[in-house]
């Protein structure tokens, strides 16, 4: 029988072999290690163009708006579409319109998205006889202006004889039309206080009060009291319309005052053409006087 025996491969070309393995091994990693870093940095330069082309596109968009934005105010601003014709007041009764025009200035012809309404606002209220104006737009052209009015409530006599409203607030010099109001005296202090403004001491309001229920009383039906005069001792007199009755309270106590007078209004009422005058400013004592026998 005949063997064939293979001669041993030699060490050194073993190890030229595996060498090249090696080496192809290590040449296929780093292809795949090469087109894996291009693949990454595509994709980065893909993400970085498609982000900066958003960007773009809205800062595209922002201009256009912005852009749209400031040629649409300067429309509403400069059209003459948009200028005030029309100015509208309401609520005013006693004050006429072309009064009310003259304080609230020219507004004809302004724009009105530029109005200052607020400033219009306040230039009315500076009447004296406004106590409260809102302004408000009616597009494209119209100014509507509401107005409260305060109301004549008396008259107080200072440097010259006023008329006030409920606040103690001089409105105007006393005129025919309401010299039916009633009638307020008060120490004056010598200094002038303008229309507009509050008027009224201590005492000026409480005693338009009491007046006002007095009044309403049948005892006063026939003789209303038509004037209040507060003295420098703290008292205030009331007289009748045909000065044949004054009632006296004390500023301080005028309430309780008044509640006394109720009490004995009835017993006086029987016999109250032959009183003088009543004086309810004594503490725990109605003092009152009979006309002196003619």
């Amino acid at each position: 029988m005949t063997y064939a025996i293979a001669e041993p491969k030699k060490s050194g070309s073993s190890w030229r072999v595996l060498r090249l393995q090696k080496r192809n091994k290590r040449k296929k990693v780093g292809k795949a290690r090469a087109t894996r870093e291009d693949s990454s940095l595509f994709l980065t330069v893909s993400a970085i163009a498609k982000t900066a082309l958003e960007w773009f596109t809205k800062l595209l968009l922002a201009s256009a708006v912005l852009y749209a934005g400031y040629q649409g105010y300067q429309f509403v601003t400069t059209s003459p579409q948009f200028d005030v014709s029309q100015v509208t007041l309401t609520g005013n009764q006693t004050l006429p319109e072309k009064e009310l025009h003259g304080w609230l200035g020219s507004v004809t012809g302004e724009n009105i998205f530029l109005l200052n309404l607020g400033g219009l606002s306040t230039r009315l209220a500076r009447h004296p006889w406004i106590q409260s104006v809102s302004v408000r737009k009616v597009f494209p052209r119209t100014i509507v202006v509401d107005v409260t009015e305060r109301k004549p409530y008396a008259r107080i006599k200072l440097d010259q004889v006023y008329v006030m409203d409920n606040f103690g607030v001089l409105l105007s010099l006393e005129t025919p039309d309401y010299r039916h109001l009633p009638l307020i005296i008060q120490p004056w202090s010598g200094e002038k206080t303008a229309l507009g403004e509050n008027a009224a001491l201590e005492g000026v309001i409480e005693s338009l009060q009491t007046m006002h229920y007095l009044n309403k009383m049948s005892f006063f039906a026939d003789n209303p009291i038509k004037t209040s005069d507060i003295d420098d001792f703290s008292r205030v007199t009331f007289t009748t319309e045909n000065d044949r009755l004054k009632i006296f309270m004390g500023l301080e106590t005028i309430k309780q005052d008044f509640k006394d007078f109720l009490i004995v209004r009835d017993t006086l009422a029987k016999n109250k053409s032959n009183i003088e005058h009543i004086d309810l400013s004594f503490e725990d004592k109605i003092v009152v006087k009979q006309k002196a026998l003619s």
